[in-house]
């Protein structure tokens, strides 16, 4: 398929699914989407591998012979998930990838907590809580757009509905988790509510048939004397919860101090591993290495830049930052679209299936965890 983007039924066909394609549709989706919320280590692929078979056993795929189509459709169509597990949250930079997964993960927790809902319904549900909410869809139509075939007949709506329940707690835990990103990220408090109610008559027609119905009023009253002694009795527990409250804010007002201090203490400490660093570069029993630089940055010769160069490498790895050879520099490589976070590379190769490259410069450690990937130089334009 070369370069295009592929969709969900480029999927289904590469795969050889030829029955309860839809069935297959939803369980891919509900497992795409949720193993960018799995705890397990490892990046979003490693995760989809380690996985495969928890979510998609039953349709007897082999994940080596189809991870390549299915990570094409990952690129094309569940970035926004990818991103996710592999950097968090904060590396979405698009609001758009993010109300992109908040309205998939919604979509499904109301399917799950809900008898069949209509099309129109739901869509009207959705679109009146992210209102009342001042959430900005941007193009609303496409907000069922991939979830149709779950209105295809009320046999295929419980079928899939049987799967999302299966997986309740995961997707309430990665709807949760969405939900505080979005808060957190722009600031606000969400209250998006996933049970949608059947349509009753208000208290208020009540009242209007009453005059008819004599019982049904005195029926009201006893109601509304029993609410107001659950008014009451909540005074008293809301009264209780404000002196917990005022307890909580006092001992919040302690650990913020706390944290203050904290705070001035890892600034302190990060000043002084700035001097410590500075210093020993500079200390003549290293050779001066900072004011040998500053000169040969003037001008003036260096008779022995190796001994500077290679007292600098000794200082830094004193404090544990040290190169290493993961790929020897000179080797070529061979870059793949779903291998490319693995580099540091000179332009941008998104669009590109595989291409060829050659390691430039090493690895970067500290304290032996991995900081700079090894950089490749791609060939051709």
């Amino acid at each position: 398929m070369g370069n295009l983007k592929i969709g969900i039924k480029d999927v289904v066909n590469e795969l050889g699914i030829k029955n309860n394609r839809n069935e297959f549709i939803n369980e891919l989706t509900v497992f795409l989407n949720l193993i960018a919320f799995d705890k397990s280590s490892g990046e979003y692929y490693d995760v989809m591998r380690l996985r495969f078979y928890d979510y998609m056993d039953k349709w007897n795929l082999d994940i080596e012979k189809s991870f390549s189509i299915i990570a094409k459709y990952v690129k094309s169509h569940k970035l926004p998930y990818k991103i996710v597990k592999d950097e968090g949250f904060e590396g979405i930079k698009s609001e758009k990838f993010i109300i992109s997964i908040l309205i998939e993960l919604y979509l499904m927790m109301i399917v799950v907590n809900n008898d069949e809902p209509s099309k129109e319904k739901l869509k009207a549900f959705m679109y009146r809580e992210f209102n009342k909410n001042k959430i900005n869809l941007g193009e609303k139509d496409i907000i069922l757009s991939d979830f149709d075939y779950l209105f295809k007949d009320k046999k295929l709506f419980f079928i899939c509905k049987k799967a999302l329940d299966d997986k309740q707690k995961e997707i309430k835990l990665a709807f949760d988790e969405t939900i505080k990103a979005i808060e957190n990220r722009n600031n606000i408090k969400l209250k998006l509510n996933y049970i949608i109610h059947k349509n009753s008559n208000s208290e208020e027609n009540v009242i209007l048939k009453s005059n008819e119905k004599t019982e049904e009023i005195d029926k009201l009253k006893e109601h509304i004397e029993k609410l107001k002694k659950d008014i009451e009795l909540n005074n008293l527990i809301i009264n209780e919860y404000i002196d917990k409250e005022v307890s909580l804010k006092n001992e919040l007002n302690k650990l913020q101090i706390e944290n203050m201090e904290l705070v001035g203490y890892a600034k302190d400490q990060y000043s002084k591993a700035l001097i410590d660093l500075v210093q020993n570069m500079n200390d003549s029993t290293n050779g001066n290495l900072l004011d040998r630089l500053y000169c040969y940055s003037k001008g003036k010769e260096e008779a022995n830049l190796m001994f500077v160069a290679t007292n600098l490498f000794n200082v830094l790895r004193e404090m544990g930052i040290f190169p290493r050879e993961t790929i020897k520099v000179g080797d070529n490589v061979k870059v793949e679209e779903y291998s490319f976070y693995n580099y540091r590379l000179n332009k941008d190769i998104s669009d590109i299936d595989s291409c060829e490259g050659k390691v430039l410069y090493p690895a970067w450690f500290y304290n032996n965890k991995e900081i700079l990937k090894p950089y490749v130089n791609i060939k051709g334009d």
